[in-house]
């Protein structure tokens, strides 16, 4: 029964291109979820020398600054669990014809704020867990020299597919499940049970939107390298002549480019699985309804 569904991928992509575009308040929230709650850059060990004796000189200033850097990154956290609620929400009523706002886009993601953070401690738990699980063999026979390695590589090549098909499922049920808490009001586990379900019975599908999207991914990233090019050209001319009046102006208006692209494509991208997570549960439903007629009519 599964297998009848057809999908229209073509209609998926462009009815969220028109939201995304429309709704353009809903970019404030697609930065967030692109931003994945934050990242922090790497440390560079001779990066800036300087820098590391001023701190030295000025213990208090390093601490001050550790201290903004775990507040911003907590502040990410949560701006970006509450756009995720806020999100799916919003594009979920949006496609079906009703209205949308700021506001009510933002209530939606402080309503489900602690289920979604619970979901996500528990998804990011169980790849900490899998992964340990896969790396400790791995590392234990490495460190028993050119025999080890050896082991050590086939035992990776061995778990490389069944890793790879872990993180699959996993994000599938998690985005799923997602869904399953804001837009039906389901509490973690049972958001889990219904996610997981959905996933395997329309892993193909699954399977075929993310290709969609990773399509889209390399659509969008490549026309966004091509546009901060054209737009730094007027920048660099500039920067022959005076390089620290091209930064002064460059540096903001690529960074105003970066944060509004991020949230067009995240607002694109949430869109997409929030239509195709109510296409997927609409087909299992049909399927749960029609399953017991057909088998009443056979036994008929």
């Amino acid at each position: 029964m599964t297998n009848a569904l057809k999908m229209d991928y073509w209609d998926l992509v462009t009815r969220s291109l028109r939201l995304a575009w429309k709704y353009k308040f809903l970019w404030f929230f697609g930065f967030f979820v692109s931003s994945g709650g934050g990242n922090v850059g790497q440390w560079q060990e001779d990066a800036a020398p300087w820098l590391r004796e001023f701190f030295v000189m000025h213990p208090y200033a390093f601490v001050s600054l550790i201290i903004g850097v775990v507040i911003l990154g907590l502040a990410m956290i949560v701006l970006n669990v509450i756009s995720t609620g806020g999100l799916i929400r919003s594009t979920s009523l949006a496609h079906g014809g009703r209205p949308i706002s700021f506001a009510q886009t933002w209530r939606a993601g402080l309503s489900t704020f602690w289920r979604l953070l619970g979901l996500s401690v528990l998804a990011i738990l169980t790849v900490f867990a899998v992964t340990a699980g896969c790396a400790v063999p791995i590392v234990i026979s490495a460190l028993g020299g050119a025999p080890g390695i050896a082991i050590a590589f086939v035992i990776g090549a061995v778990l490389f597919l069944p890793y790879l098909a872990f993180l699959f499922l996993l994000t599938f049920t998690v985005t799923y499940a997602e869904r399953e808490v804001v837009l039906q009001d389901a509490d973690i586990f049972s958001a889990i049970r219904e996610g997981w379900n959905l996933t395997k019975a329309w892993i193909w599908k699954s399977l075929a939107v993310w290709l969609v999207m990773l399509l889209s991914g390399l659509v969008f990233a490549t026309a966004l390298i091509m546009g901060i090019l054209i737009v730094a050209i007027p920048f660099v001319l500039i920067g022959i002549g005076n390089l620290v009046a091209a930064l002064v102006l460059g540096i903001p208006i690529g960074l105003a480019i970066l944060v509004l692209a991020s949230g067009w494509y995240g607002t694109y991208s949430y869109s997409v699985w929030t239509l195709t997570y109510e296409q997927l549960k609409a087909a299992t439903a049909h399927d749960d309804v029609q399953r017991p007629l057909l088998e009443g009519g056979a036994g008929a």
